[in-house]
């Protein structure tokens, strides 16, 4: 066997400890106990080690037969087990996008000119939605661990829900169902969403929140290529009002981080925000959690009401006063 140039070699090393890096990045991106990976940073690092990959593939020698992966040396295989590996693994955070490395040169080396890798279709991607497009319903949307916590956001979702009217009013979706995208379609969009490990989202939530962090990516690069003056009227959530309930608990680090960094990101894509994000703690027992919400709720349910008001349409379905304590939608009245 011949032994490859210096350079080649150098090239293989940089490629297989890039693509090594990468795929603990993701390792650690997906443990539950670590802290969130933003997904921005995911992508730049796996976009960079598939280009490693393909630079070192293209200094290999030319292959005769159309069949190359018969003729490839012990580095080449691995590089591409590695790259293969890189591209499977991240669909876990990036899989919901429209991801294209058309340009990257792991594309053109393994596969030839082609359009890419592309996770999800067109339809993915977030796009600003004309006002008199927009649902008149509300979005109820919760994410939630497994566990207490988790039955916990559902059940408030489900209260909110029931108390806005029900399914003639709004539309309740686990965040694991939706896409930023799903957004843009309504004009007032309501989360009740808790937080994991480090102040990393559910596990509901993640993908969505990978989507929502490579959209304002996305929104930041369009922004910049077009150079327009009234950047804000251009962003995507335009005309869409959030209002979040952060649930938490003060005795550990990170206390409705996701709530509160999920904010921030989704006003950079343009939302407004009906109201400030509330945080609701869970450190003095679920009867003090269950009081701050319901005045969280309490609040959201009157701005529906004066919204209904100035329209001159239905006011919200009376309800009989309620017990301190929320109890399953089902026997809710």
């Amino acid at each position: 066997s011949h032994s490859l140039p210096a350079v080649n070699n150098d090239k293989i090393g940089q490629a297989i400890d890039s693509l090594q890096s990468a795929l603990h990045l993701i390792k650690a991106a997906s443990n539950q106990s670590g802290p969130w990976v933003d997904a921005r940073h995911l992508l730049d690092e796996t976009v960079a080690a598939l280009d490693d990959a393909g630079l070192a593939l293209q200094c290999q020698p030319a292959r005769k037969s159309v069949d190359m992966t018969k003729q490839l040396n012990p580095d080449e295989h691995y590089i591409r087990e590695l790259a293969d590996e890189v591209v499977n693994t991240r669909q876990r955070f990036l899989g919901g996008s429209l991801i294209h490395d058309t340009d990257g040169i792991w594309t053109k080396s393994v596969y030839g000119e082609c359009d890419g890798f592309s996770f999800g279709t067109e339809t993915d991607e977030l796009y600003r939605v004309p006002d008199e497009e927009k649902k008149e319903k509300a979005l109820i949307v919760y994410a939630s661990q497994n566990g207490t916590t988790g039955g916990t956001t559902k059940t408030f979702a489900k209260h909110l829900c029931k108390s806005l009217g029900g399914d003639t009013y709004c539309d309740l979706r686990n965040m694991s169902g939706i896409m930023a995208k799903d957004l843009a379609m309504y004009k007032r969009v309501y989360i009740v969403c808790n937080t994991s490990g480090l102040g990393r989202p559910p596990c509901d939530g993640e993908v969505f929140y990978s989507h929502v962090q490579l959209e304002a990516m996305r929104c930041t690069v369009n922004l910049e290529d077009l150079s327009i003056d009234d950047e804000e009227e251009e962003k995507p959530l335009v005309g869409t009002s959030v209002a979040i309930a952060a649930l938490g608990s003060t005795e550990f680090a990170g206390y409705a981080k996701f709530g509160l960094d999920l904010t921030n990101e989704l006003v950079s894509l343009g939302a407004s925000l009906a109201l400030k994000t509330s945080t609701v703690d869970s450190r003095n027992g679920k009867s003090e959690q269950e009081r701050i919400f319901q005045q969280w709720e309490s609040t959201i349910v009157q701005m529906e009401k004066e919204r209904l008001m100035e329209k001159g349409k239905p006011m919200l379905p009376t309800t009989r006063p309620r017990s301190s304590k929320i109890i399953p939608s089902s026997e809710a009245v």
